[in-house]
């Protein structure tokens, strides 16, 4: 392969879309702590918010399997998925990436961002955090009838092993992505993004620090629309 060959395709590579990846990720925990935190406070908010990784098809083709409700919060995510690749500040972490986890920045830092939600949610949350993940995972065993197949079977796991809370610390960070590269040869680079973080922290936390209040901002609107 020639130098302009290669060059062009370590370009595409880097600049492919990582939430188009075809290998399915989300039976790994991405940013499910911001989902579930920016949904409304009811269960199918909740649930659907939680869904968005987990579903596909329009808001038609999803009739026949959730509520009006859930189906809204399935949207929400997606929304908010949007707002964030699009976000400066995400684009700006992005580049703080070693170039071979680029491609997968959409996965790395959801992931990053969970973090920071984790070790400061003091500042953005009117309960404890374990007050919080109590009365989600209580939501999600209470309404199984609105959980996917693939949802349903991980949330056991979830509950037990206390997913939403482990990215508050590097060590809950590097099992998450070590699991996540076992998934595919594809994306093993992503196992050493807690290298990125270590290296670059403060960065990476004023990037969150510029982007959460306006996501915040961006779902209340969101959730404003779906009244």
């Amino acid at each position: 392969m020639s130098a302009i060959a290669s060059g062009k395709k370590a370009q595409a590579a880097e600049h492919c879309n990582p939430r188009e990846i075809s290998e399915d990720l989300s039976q790994f925990h991405l940013n499910y702590l911001a989902h579930l935190f920016l949904a409304g406070p009811s269960d199918a908010s909740r649930v659907g918010n939680l869904l968005g990784d987990f579903v596909k098809g329009t808001p038609e083709s999803l009739q026949d399997q959730f509520p009006p409700e859930v189906i809204a919060g399935i949207m929400m995510h997606r929304r908010l998925d949007r707002f964030t690749d699009d976000h400066e500040a995400f684009l700006k972490a992005r580049q703080l990436l070693a170039p071979e986890r680029r491609r997968f920045a959409g996965i790395v830092i959801d992931i990053f961002f969970d973090h920071f939600l984790t070790v400061h949610w003091d500042k953005f949350a009117d309960h404890p955090l374990p007050e919080f993940l109590e009365e989600i995972y209580s939501t999600l065993l209470r309404r199984p009838e609105w959980l996917s197949p693939q949802l349903a079977r991980i949330v056991p796991r979830m509950k037990d092993e206390n997913w939403l809370h482990s990215y508050g610390t590097i060590e809950g960070l590097s099992l998450t992505f070590h699991r996540i590269a076992r998934r595919s040869p594809r994306i093993t680079p992503i196992r050493e993004s807690p290298d990125d973080l270590v290296a670059h922290y403060h960065s990476f936390d004023r990037a969150f620090h510029d982007f959460f209040p306006a996501t915040r901002h961006y779902a209340s609107l969101l959730r404003s629309n779906d009244r």
